[in-house]
């Protein structure tokens, strides 16, 4: 009878890390090794005298290492058919994104920049799996196989017209952004602009999931580019019924029914730090304002009262409007609320995917209740941290189940 522990290394999945810094290496064993067999190699001749024996799941390949340097390993792994199509997944400083564009045209499959954001690498390398898996099934029908390979460019698309993490965090330093989406491309997608005494975010979550709400997404993030070029900053109270309009002007151009009632349902802010004032719109979506003690909320000339809370903080849910952006929603005005912010709140916009999501001992929703107790529980974490807990929370509400939807999430501390 074979061990156990051989048994288990059969079915578990094996990673390859590639890195010659020992202590990376030790970090990435020590996120993995619950759930992950993890080999590591200190240079790209190991790696490649290992790989000669032994076809891993997935490779983490730093580019900088000395006598061969990643972008040489990667090559030989592209020029040798066995290895070829195990997902290469690159781990870069930021200072070398031409060598990332090498490596993407290359065959590798996306990268990482160091340091190591490792809820963000757990979800590139999931993404990695699955993308595997469909290979592998549909490897033997060559037409599925090339559709495959578009919808990894589209996600590449896709990303590069998102606002850069960097900007972001620039923007918004005390922050944290979960996004997965259902399928290889998305429906979800956020957006930001530095204004001259304000900061904007918007969060969208459009009409269904894939490739049609990824459609969809580019033409929302095109117009919006479009209505902030040339320094244009956006409004809060016309935001909404300009893209209602537009998807309006584009969708109707076709007689199909089912087009025209395509849409997003979104969160618009406007932050003037100065001020501590926040500005919201929401086209069926809310946004979550969690303090610290207190009692009540000022909203415009309302005083609303908590959704939840524990000991030592309060959540707030400030209810958008009941109409989608669209074309049902061409006309009308959206709802603009003001708050009057402290230093240390923060707020949370998130997509209903999470909420959707079946999971738990009754494969049920998990439902808005359970999402804002859990971001009660964290808010004793810096929000920098938040994000892990509320990652791994997740997976294991979902366990083995399919996900729903696609997700987005993201706080910002004020």
């Amino acid at each position: 009878m074979l061990p156990y522990t051989f048994l288990l290394m059969m079915t578990t999945r094996t990673i390859l890390s590639v890195d010659d810094s020992p202590i990376n290496n030790k970090l990435i064993e020590a996120y993995f090794r619950k759930e992950y067999n993890v080999i590591s190699k200190e240079s790209g001749h190991q790696a490649l005298e290992w790989l000669e024996d032994n076809i891993p799941d997935v490779i983490l390949l730093d580019i900088m290492m000395p006598v061969m340097d990643g972008i040489e390993v990667l090559e030989q792994i592209q020029a040798t058919e066995r290895l070829k199509e195990i997902p290469v997944i690159m781990v870069t400083a930021k200072t070398e994104m031409e060598s990332i564009k090498a490596t993407l045209n290359l065959g590798a499959q996306d990268y990482v920049k160091k340091p190591i954001d490792f809820t963000e690498l757990q979800t590139k390398v999931l993404i990695a799996f699955q993308i595997n898996e469909q290979k592998q099934e549909i490897s033997k029908y060559k037409s599925y196989y090339d559709i495959h390979q578009g919808m990894i460019h589209a996600q590449r698309i896709q990303k590069s017209i998102l606002p850069d993490a960097e900007n972001f965090r620039r923007l918004f330093s005390k922050s944290f952004i979960i996004n997965l989406p259902k399928h290889v491309v998305s429906g979800d997608f956020y957006w930001i602009q530095q204004g001259y005494n304000k900061k904007s975010i918007a969060l969208f979550d459009c009409t269904g999931h894939g490739v049609p709400a990824a459609m969809l997404t580019v033409m929302g993030l095109m117009e919006l580019h479009t209505l902030s070029q040339n320094g244009n900053e956006i409004e809060i109270d016309t935001i909404f019924p300009l893209l209602s309009q537009k998807f309006s002007q584009v969708l109707n151009t076709s007689g199909d029914t089912y087009t025209q009632y395509n849409g997003m349902d979104g969160v618009f802010c406007s932050i003037y730090p100065k001020k501590n004032i926040l500005e919201f719109a929401g086209a069926k979506r809310s946004l979550v304002l969690i303090r610290k003690n207190a009692p009540s909320l000022k909203v415009d000339n309302d005083i609303i009262t908590p959704k939840d809370s524990n000991q030592d903080y309060s959540l707030f849910e400030i209810q958008g409007d009941r109409n989608s952006i669209g074309k049902e929603s061409e006309f009308l005005e959206f709802t603009t609320r003001k708050i009057e912010l402290n230093t240390g709140d923060r707020i949370f916009l998130y997509s209903d995917g999470i909420t959707d999501q079946l999971g738990g001992e009754q494969q049920k929703r998990l439902k808005r209740k359970q999402f804002f107790n859990k971001l009660l529980d964290v808010q004793n974490k810096s929000i920098n941290l938040q994000k892990s807990d509320i990652f791994t929370w997740f997976e294991n509400w979902k366990h083995n189940n399919e996900q729903t939807d696609d997700i987005l999430v993201i706080g910002i501390e004020i």
